[in-house]
This record gives structure tokens, sequence and C-alpha cells, in this order.
């Protein structure tokens, strides 16, 4: 991807512009869509990712592609920083909105084959996540259907790591009998329990809070997500532990996708490769170049784990994929082989 094109949408992020419509048919409307140029209709998104971040941008970025490509007959409006990931899962699931932009863990709860894609350490940079990820698009979105959902878009959280306001987390041992804070999602809970903590599934919104009053000390996320949802402002360590790398994906969902006319189902459907590397590319300047000086200025510390140190964090978490293997359908076993083969 061409740098100086990456740079001017990161310079760009923070000034994005507002979704703005009229709905063309009333919510409690479950008949076919008639939508024209004179009375589009709104394809309804739920994010929990603020509106100035770059996942703003590349979701402005999708309008403006779907605006031009269905001739104004099809337009987005965003509902930013939803407070709870499964809740706008759920909302997709029964019909109330027409698309989500989520994480792959909050994917998982509707999607439990999903959870291959962010089992601990099974990818140890950006290019073995890319390769593998780009084998299984078709698998991804075979299994995604058959729960109601149209994937649409890859985009990615980045790489998690813990973040604490006592200490570094260097090893397993500093997190035995911790309080973090999980992703409600089954695999980070059991995730923690591995490592010998105590997870606490808090909604994103109540982190800053929680955080504040101890009733968790710590959590593990991207160093851009943890910034832009106010989390970092509450602790002091960041071990770059790169334990999970969380993918996120732009669905639309079935209830209201397959009331489209069948022409503008081709547009929400169309490949977007171009746009796709525009938005990992802002995520990863974010997570790697900006933030790490931000932090800084923050007066937070700062350390990357030696690879013994994840070696330990690795070998702790095996129960992890095990466990998923053991309970997941035939489809899941098959997208974790694809997966593990093409990293």
């Amino acid at each position: 991807m061409n740098r100086r094109i990456v740079l001017a949408l990161a310079g760009a992020a923070f000034a994005l512009t507002s979704f703005t419509a009229t709905a063309a048919f009333a919510d409690d409307d479950t008949g076919a869509l008639t939508c024209t140029a004179e009375a589009p209709c709104i394809v309804r998104v739920r994010t929990v990712a603020p509106k100035a971040s770059p996942w703003g941008k590349l979701l402005v970025l999708l309008s403006d592609s779907i605006k031009k490509e269905s001739n104004g007959r099809l337009l987005l409006t965003v509902y930013w920083q939803s407070k709870s990931e499964p809740s706008a899962v759920r909302q997709c699931l029964s019909g109330k909105v027409g698309g989500i932009a989520v994480s792959n863990g909050a994917l998982a709860s509707a999607v439990p084959e999903m959870t291959a894609t962010e089992l601990p350490y099974l990818f140890d940079d950006y290019a073995q996540a890319d390769k593998a990820l780009d084998a299984a698009r078709p698998l991804l979105t075979e299994i995604m259907r058959k729960a109601g959902f149209i994937y649409a878009l890859r985009g990615e959280n980045g790489f998690r790591h813990f973040a604490a306001k006592d200490r570094f987390i260097a090893s397993p041992a500093d997190l035995a009998g911790k309080s973090m804070r999980s992703q409600p999602a089954k695999h980070h809970l059991s995730m923690y329990k591995a490592l010998g903590a105590t997870p606490n599934p808090i909604q994103v919104a109540e982190v800053p809070g929680s955080l504040g009053n101890n009733t968790v000390t710590g959590y593990d996320n991207t160093l851009l997500f943890a910034d832009l949802a106010g989390w970092s402002a509450e602790i002091k360590y960041v071990s770059l532990s790169g334990h999970i790398y969380q993918g996120a994906t732009v669905a639309w969902c079935a209830p209201w996708f397959e009331r489209l006319p069948t022409e503008l189902q081709r547009v929400l459907t169309e490949a977007r490769p171009k746009l796709e590397q525009v938005g990992l590319g802002l995520v990863r300047i974010f997570n790697d170049k900006k933030m790490p000086e931000k932090y800084a200025k923050d007066k937070i510390e700062v350390k990357t784990l030696s690879a013994a140190q994840k070696a330990a964090f690795k070998a702790a978490t095996t129960p992890v994929a095990a466990e998923f293997r053991a309970e997941t359908s035939a489809d899941g076993r098959k997208l974790l082989d694809l997966l593990e083969a093409n990293r």
C-alpha cells in the first residue's frame, strides 16, 4: 500500500464526516425494500468504535463507496460507541439494524466458530494473520452466512496486550489471583482462568470506572482501543505480550439484507481489498507508532516481553485451543486447521 496515502488518511482520521439521512422505511416494516435515489434505504450500523478513530475513518470510506456504487440508493448511518458489542450482535440477528462493525471475539457470541481466529498466540505477527485470514475468507463467509451474517469487510483491533495499575505483567504468576477486565467472549474468560486470574466481563463503557474503584486492576486490549476508550488513563504499566491477535468484521445482518433488491445486495458484498488495506494500515500505524509515543507522554511505562516470557504465556494458555477443538463444530475445527496451515 502507498505509504503516503496511509499517512494522509491517518492524519485525517480525527476529522471525520457525519452520516445523515432519512430512513425510507418504518422500523416495523418486514417486507421487501424499494430503494431509490429519492427515497434511499438506510443501512443502520452499530459499533463500539469511536467516530474519531481509524475504524471510524474506514466506515466513512465504506459509506462513500456504497453510496457511489448504489447511485445513492443506499446510505449508511452509524451508531458510534455502542455500549456493548454482544448487544449489537443480537440486534443484528433480530433485524433491528442492518450491519455491525465488531471484533471477531464479539461475533463469536453468535458464531462460535469465529473463536478460531483469535485463540491465544495463534499468530506471531501481522504477516501470519494476513496470510491465514485471506486463505480462510471463503470458509469464514460460509460459516457466517449460516449463522445469519453477511461478510462485508475485514478489519482489525490488533494485537492485545496486558495493562495494569500496580505492576508489569511479565509472567503467568503475575496474574495469579488478579482481577482483570475480560472481554465477555468465552475464550477470553478461559484464557484468564488458564493464567490463574479472575476475569470480570465488564462492558466497554464501564471499564474506566471499574478501574478507578479497583473492581478490576488491569485489562488486556490494543494500545489504540484502550486509549480511545479512556481505559489507559487508569493504568501505569503495559506489557507488550501480543497474546491475542484480534480481527474485526463489518457484516450485514441477514434479516435486513435479504429484504434488499438483488443488485443492492451485490453492492454490499462487493470485494473491497484496497479499502481493507487502508483500514488495516491505519490501525497498525496507530498501534505501532503513534500510541507508544502517546503512552510515553502520558507517563505510562511500556515494556516488550522477551521471547522466553511470551513462551511461558503461550504454554500456559494452550488449554484454550484444546477446549475450543473439543467443543466446536466440524466447521470450527476445519477453520482452525485452515488458519494453522496457512499462517
